[in-house]
């Protein structure tokens, strides 16, 4: 094993910060779905490389078994996994494991109890959510219905119906689980779900022709939330409130009919590419120095 084993993890990992600390020209539909490629195969890259120099370790202290293995899973060269490094794989690995299964338990038992709640929902705090699954769907609070107009009502609802629509809760769960793994992603993370609701605006600024509105009805809902910090603009300071209104205030963004199908093909390729190499890069360099030899 060398150092190159960790490569394609490193990159993929220095692909994801750069990506959370520079915002993408792109229709926010496309910079969702290019930041959602990249948190997933950062992750999957990390958990690869970690489960390959587990096995190899595993390999180097039970050789017998290591026959049985499959040629891919074992590394090129003869070089034996060092006790501190193997067993360092296989306890972050477990720990990667323990992280999905409790982050999958709370989000199956969050989207049941919103499945479960009464509609509109029995409370006078200002709320809406867009619930997925067969007996989920748009719910607001009777304290929203209270608060807003009809039309305001409606740019509520079309967010909502746009975030079901385009199942941003998958977006949302890779992104946290690449997150709550590599905590150098976290900055993607919070681009990630900017970009959804910037996502979900833009939807329904098109369904109601009122970009006005929509930010209007953002601002609204902003400062009608419980205050947390009793500062003079209360939840209106949230700088993502402010950026989401800003942005619906000017024109329309570009639905990039090509820009962004091309980032996104390009961003997929780079990153499955290392995700893929991160089992594969020894057989790989073996084989192109084999042919250099040649």
């Amino acid at each position: 094993m060398t150092w190159l084993t960790l490569l394609p993890t490193g990159l993929a990992l220095v692909l994801g910060v750069a990506l959370g600390r520079a915002p993408l020209p792109l229709h926010p539909s496309w910079a969702g779905r290019v930041l959602c490629t990249v948190a997933g195969t950062a992750t999957l890259a990390t958990v690869g490389t970690l489960l390959f120099v587990a096995v190899n370790h595993a390999a180097t202290r039970w050789p017998h078994a290591a026959d049985r293995l499959p040629e891919w899973a074992l590394f090129g060269d003869e070089e034996p996994v060092s006790a501190l490094l193997g067993l360092g794989a296989l306890l972050l690995l477990l720990g990667c494991l323990f992280v999905v299964v409790r982050l999958g338990a709370h989000w199956v038992a969050e989207v049941r109890a919103a499945q479960r709640l009464a509609r509109p929902l029995p409370t006078d705090v200002p709320v809406a959510l867009a619930v997925p699954g067969r007996r989920g769907g748009v719910l607001v609070s009777r304290g929203l219905v209270a608060a807003l107009s009809p039309a305001e009502l409606d740019v509520v609802r079309w967010h909502e119906a746009s975030h079901l629509r385009h199942r941003h809760h998958r977006y949302l769960a890779v992104g946290a689980l690449a997150a709550e793994l590599l905590p150098p992603l976290r900055p993607l993370h919070d681009r990630l779900r900017f970009a959804l609701e910037r996502w979900a605006d833009e939807d329904a600024a098109e369904a109601v022709g009122d970009r006005a509105l929509v930010a209007r009805t953002i601002a609204r809902v902003a400062l009608l939330q419980p205050r947390r910090d009793p500062g003079p603009l209360g939840a209106f300071a949230d700088a993502g409130v402010v950026r989401r209104v800003e942005a619906l205030l000017g024109g329309a963004p570009c639905r990039n009919p090509i820009a962004g199908p091309v980032v996104l093909v390009g961003t997929g390729l780079v990153s499955g590419a290392l995700a893929l190499t991160a089992l594969q890069l020894d057989h790989a360099l073996d084989h192109a120095l084999d042919l250099t030899g040649r």
